[in-house]
């Protein structure tokens, strides 16, 4: 049973993962096959960006020299990109998981099987997450690819550590918009709240860099932790993942707890 209901999950998710995958492939290889005009072109692109204003360059992840391998990737795929579309993937997977079956009148059928509703929503999470580690899988791919032949000079390592903790930093938000559709059983507000959540997140970690005043406050932001651009560079920052992996547990327990108590007859 356990089994066949992560396997319904993802074939749930599948065209969320597959819509998702596609435009985040899509988007890569077009910016990838952009690159080497960019670097024909480093000299005036790069006096150009340095005209640009800080808050700009910050909140799309524009550091260092724009033209570099790294620099390009971190800014084009890394700087909002890839955490946007990884975020759709959990949060919409994680709606969809509970409260939209609710909504759609199945998930009280489910529930009427030989199963836990603890195990219900444990399998359920582990399917989401082989989704979303599809589509950074998907996403490594297309970047380790196309840095070849287009002459990124990015380290392998460098791309898949910073694929995995783009996924990584998805995960709490996933578990959050879980833990409101199991408590609710209303998909849009599952959607709507890990959303909004996720957003003054991101500003905050991205416009730090610029406020002495913001800086103390980036270590609430889970964008902070995943510490994107250090794994690029090949520092990925292992206590912060561990912390988003341990932040991800703790509100997967909350939601196990709140969908026990919750009425799905209503």
């Amino acid at each position: 049973m356990a089994a066949e209901l992560i396997r319904k999950t993802l074939r749930d998710n599948r065209g969320n993962a597959l819509g998702w995958g596609a435009v985040l492939v899509a988007s890569v290889g077009l910016q990838l096959a952009v690159y080497p005009a960019v670097r024909d072109a480093r000299g005036d692109l790069d006096r150009l960006l340095d005209a640009y204003p800080e808050a700009f360059k910050a909140l799309f992840g524009v550091q260092g020299s724009f033209t570099s391998g790294v620099g390009y990737v971190q800014a084009e795929v890394f700087g909002f990109l890839a955490p946007l579309v990884l975020l759709g993937v959990a949060i919409g997977q994680a709606a969809r998981a509970t409260a939209a079956e609710e909504r759609a009148g199945t998930l009280d059928l489910l529930l009427a099987s030989p199963v836990s509703r603890t195990r219900v929503l444990a399998d359920k999470a582990l399917a989401i997450m082989v989704g979303l580690l599809g589509v950074a899988a998907a996403l490594a791919g297309v970047l380790v690819v196309g840095s070849r032949v287009v002459g990124l000079d990015v380290p392998v390592s460098g791309l898949v550590a910073a694929c995995a903790s783009a996924a990584v930093v998805a995960l709490p938000f996933g578990a959050l918009a879980l833990l409101v559709g199991a408590g609710t059983g209303r998909p849009g507000l599952a959607v709507a709240v890990p959303v909004g959540v996720a957003l003054p997140a991101f500003l905050l970690d991205a416009l730090s860099v610029l406020s002495d005043d913001l800086r103390p406050w980036r270590v609430l932001s889970p964008f902070h932790h995943a510490g994107i651009d250090d794994a690029l560079a090949g520092r990925p920052d292992w206590g912060g993942l561990a912390l988003l992996l341990l932040v991800t547990a703790v509100v997967l327990g909350a939601a196990v707890a709140v969908f026990q108590r919750h009425d799905v007859t209503r």
